[in-house]
């Protein structure tokens, strides 16, 4: 999960950034850009203020989302553990009903009823399987979208607080920034105020958990 996150965040952000250098492009842009030297543009971005954040460090030290790579291993592991001992007694009645039939323990009618009611049995720990691969993938794709809010909004919040015009993201699967002075890495302190806040939350999350 770690792996997508990090790559799908970073494709995000790296999207924000090239819309954000489309709007400034043209918010500096005058009416009649046609005639204007690219020059001119070229000295207007070098005042821009720039900083880079190493997302498979923060994917990795910011809690909130090792919180949620452990929660969803963990359900995925429950959810794996629920079809195999299912899987594992349908398998049993599997051998029992061979057993029976390879010693002719069967009339023809209780042959037919028995095999009609494992092939329900098996077409239903089928559609058990679709249904909790289905539910763990709706769930992860909300708690994924909502922690690349967090993230985002925050980014936005820190980049106005700091004065930065532009923060962007390298990452080992995605990495448009071919170069980075680590005198503009922020990881840590990006690291830093979001654990910080997401500590302030964490009493919250308890307290529902003591109210259920």
């Amino acid at each position: 999960m770690k792996k997508t996150f990090t790559l799908v965040l970073c494709g995000l952000m790296m999207g924000a950034v090239a819309a954000s250098v489309v709007s400034c492009t043209n918010t500096n842009e005058e009416p009649s850009s046609a005639a204007t030297p690219a020059k001119a543009v070229e000295s207007k971005g070098q005042n821009y203020k720039i900083a880079y954040v190493l997302i498979d460090t923060l994917t990795s030290q910011y809690q909130k989302c090792k919180d949620l790579e452990d929660e969803f291993t963990k359900k995925r592991a429950n959810a794996e553990s629920t079809i195999n001992s299912k899987g594992k007694a349908f398998t049993a009645q599997m051998q029992e009903f061979n057993r029976k039939y390879q010693s002719n323990q069967f009339t023809q009618q209780q042959f037919e009823a028995e095999q009609a009611r494992l092939a329900k049995l098996q077409q239903d720990l089928q559609d058990l399987q679709t249904r909790l691969s289905n539910s763990l993938q709706e769930e992860y794709q909300k708690e994924f979208q909502a922690l690349t809010d967090t993230i985002q909004n925050f980014t936005k919040s820190y980049a106005k607080e700091k004065g930065y015009d532009f923060i962007l993201c390298k990452s080992s699967g995605i990495d448009n920034v071919l170069y980075a002075n680590e005198a503009y890495d922020v990881t840590d302190e990006v690291v830093k105020a979001l654990n910080k806040r997401y500590e302030k939350d964490a009493p919250k999350k308890d307290e529902k958990k003591d109210k259920k």
